[in-house]
């Protein structure tokens, strides 16, 4: 089963401290996203595993870019929602300039990388995914203000040049989607054949 991406519009920042560079978020939701898919939060089946295998936390996803920027040390599987905390990686200037955005509030968003295990049709389109693996999550390039990057950049709130060259090219938020992170084809193509589920158990 390929790996799939969802950015939760609600997915939100709920505390950040600068003496441990350190972030408490919200990383998904039960809401529908904007292409009307549903995560159920109670449906990770692999928090334990995650924590002790690999508790990876990337940049927007990215697995041969840039190194991950810090790593999970706790999640919180709550019915609506999965909260987590992430520590920054110190001596990084790209870690340390992405937990600075979070701190002052420039970037809020946040999104999972998972494998979907069993999932259906929703009435009126998209998919409720029942049961699902985290592989990753990511702080993601979506300000909550479109306009705050730039200001960001602007300020020099941005040090890394690598960063401030990704940052400059990050559009306006067109909403969340499933986009496959591995391998050729759709994810939802390959869950979803001829209205029926595809489940991978």
């Amino acid at each position: 089963m390929p790996a799939a991406t969802r950015t939760d519009p609600k997915a939100a920042t709920l505390y950040a401290d600068a003496g441990t560079m350190t972030v408490r978020s919200v990383i998904t939701t039960a809401d529908p996203d904007r292409a009307g898919d549903v995560v159920v939060p109670a449906g990770l089946t692999n928090a334990e595993a995650y924590l002790i295998d690999n508790p990876v936390v990337l940049w927007a996803h990215s697995r041969t870019t840039v190194p991950p920027i810090g790593r999970c040390d706790w999640l919180d599987v709550q019915p609506h929602r999965v909260v987590a905390q992430t520590t920054f990686a110190q001596g990084v200037g790209f870690a340390e300039d992405v937990f600075r955005l979070y701190e002052q509030g420039v970037l809020r968003g946040w999104s999972i990388g998972f494998i979907p295990r069993k999932a259906d049709r929703r009435p009126g389109g998209g998919l409720h995914v029942q049961r699902w693996e985290l592989l990753e999550y990511s702080a993601v390039p979506i300000p909550e203000n479109p306009g705050a990057l730039t200001v960001a950049l602007q300020k020099g709130l941005v040090r890394d040049t690598a960063l401030r060259q990704w940052l400059a090219r990050v559009p306006d938020d067109r909403g969340g989607r499933w986009v496959p992170t591995s391998g050729p084809g759709d994810v939802l193509a390959r869950l979803v054949r001829r209205d029926e589920v595809v489940h991978s158990e």
